[in-house]
């Protein structure tokens, strides 16, 4: 009988840490989410400044980085088409990303509406300031990450402790 109580609070124990652990993941995955934007915002800013990329283009690029965090761009079209309008597909795929929290979602809705939208250096401006919140949005998660990651998996452990002392 007291094997079947030590397995159970060990048990709890590795439950409680998973949960802990789950939790913190999910805040290192916003700052990848956060880092992987500025990259393909610096990457638009780039090909726009070197060779005024159009908005294919600049989908194209970002599609070759493969990113894991922006899966939405996979979805938006290669080329041209009178039946898609491009920006309405951004706004449709990036909206029905669940794991996007929505102020990363608003900078990125912002970036895809005003892409191919004006001249190279309105888009480049625009960009450069979209590139500046989301540099801002990343140091904030980094720090929340740094806070509340080591908490998350420390109170996950401890949960599952308190409880196999209870069931003890």
């Amino acid at each position: 009988m007291i094997y079947i109580r030590f397995t159970a609070v060990v048990l709890l124990v590795l439950c409680g840490g998973a949960c802990g652990i789950y939790n913190a993941d999910k805040l290192r995955r916003r700052v990848e989410l956060c880092t992987e934007a500025e990259k393909a915002m610096r990457l638009f800013e780039a090909l726009i400044r070197t060779s005024g990329a159009d908005v294919y283009r600049l989908i194209a690029a970002v599609k070759a980085e493969r990113p894991q965090r922006l899966g939405f761009v996979y979805g938006l079209p290669d080329s041209f088409s009178s039946d898609c309008d491009i920006r309405q597909c951004w706004r449709e795929l990036l909206m029905r990303e669940k794991d996007i929290p929505d102020e990363e979602k608003h900078i990125l809705l912002d970036l895809g509406n005003l892409l191919g939208t004006t001249d190279i250096e309105g888009q480049l401006s625009c960009i450069s300031a979209q590139l500046a919140l989301m540099s801002s949005l990343r140091e904030q998660r980094a720090a929340e990450y740094r806070q509340k990651g080591r908490l998350y998996r420390s109170l996950g452990v401890m949960a599952g402790i308190s409880v196999g002392i209870i069931m003890i």
